[in-house]
């Protein structure tokens, strides 16, 4: 056992997630759109190279939570808020109308110095991957794909995952979620409707569309604007809730994620 945890730890990834993809049908129009993706508080991600295929042979379902308990050293963290969290839809698709979505997830108080995040294809090709600093814990962290990246494949389905990393010499105690995405097109006229719509009208449109990380995205820029509008946070418990995501996730959104 010891000689397979060794060999575990030295792959690049430094951890074994259960990614277990499904494919959703996609949707047929035009153009993309990323005009909505101009958030301040946006986490810079640094380039790095991207993770191997995972190799977990546990199963489980598209986003959500994985092995989201406390790391071990964290033993004494309340029991009664929320854990780990992927804020991706279980309950219905994720999709996307960006290049480049944007992600949220919950991460509970800790005392992990960092994370990693990873995006991988249908085929379990990495995409992206780089090491997310942990301050200020519990937070909402929100992390936007950078422009080095190549832009997601229209009607093809990406698993992404968050790992929290306990104990940096083995990576086996990691704590982590998985969440799917998958880009899709609307077309021009219905874009348009979106792009001369207020920021609430648009979360209402995306919410009919089914279009969860775009609603998701915005109404994280209403909260951090508008934290006191009781409709905004009303509407924001109902989204999470049609996903099937913790609806106890109301983070203070006064703290800013780090840069």
């Amino acid at each position: 056992m010891s000689n397979l945890k060794t060999l575990l730890y030295h792959l690049p990834i430094g951890i074994v997630l259960t990614l277990e993809l499904a494919i959703t049908p996609g949707i047929a129009s035009p153009t993309p759109s990323q005009f909505f993706f101009a958030n301040q508080s946006t986490i810079q991600l640094a380039q790095s190279n991207p993770p191997p295929p995972p190799t977990n042979p546990d199963r489980s379902s598209a986003g959500g939570r994985r092995n989201p308990s406390n790391c071990p050293q964290d033993t004494e963290a309340a029991t009664s808020s929320p854990l780990l969290t992927a804020l991706s839809p279980t309950t219905k698709p994720g999709f996307t109308l960006s290049e480049r979505p944007t992600f949220l997830i919950y991460v509970p108080k800790t005392s992990a110095k960092n994370a990693e995040f990873s995006l991988r294809s249908r085929e379990s090709r990495g995409i992206y991957r780089t090491t997310v600093a942990l301050t200020n814990t519990p937070n909402l962290i929100n992390l936007t794909l950078p422009t080095q990246t190549p832009p997601l494949t229209i009607g093809q389905p990406y698993t992404w995952s968050f790992a929290i990393i306990c104990n940096p010499n083995d990576r086996l105690e990691d704590r982590f979620v998985t969440g799917m995405v998958q880009r899709i097109e609307f077309d021009s006229a219905r874009l348009r409707q979106i792009q001369q719509a207020s920021l609430k009208q648009q979360v209402a449109l995306y919410q009919k569309a089914d279009i969860w990380y775009d609603a998701l995205t915005v109404l994280y820029q209403l909260k951090r604007s508008q934290m006191n509008d009781p409709s905004i946070n009303t509407a924001w418990r109902k989204l999470l809730q049609s996903g099937g995501v913790n609806t106890m996730i109301n983070t203070n959104l006064e703290k800013e994620n780090p840069r």
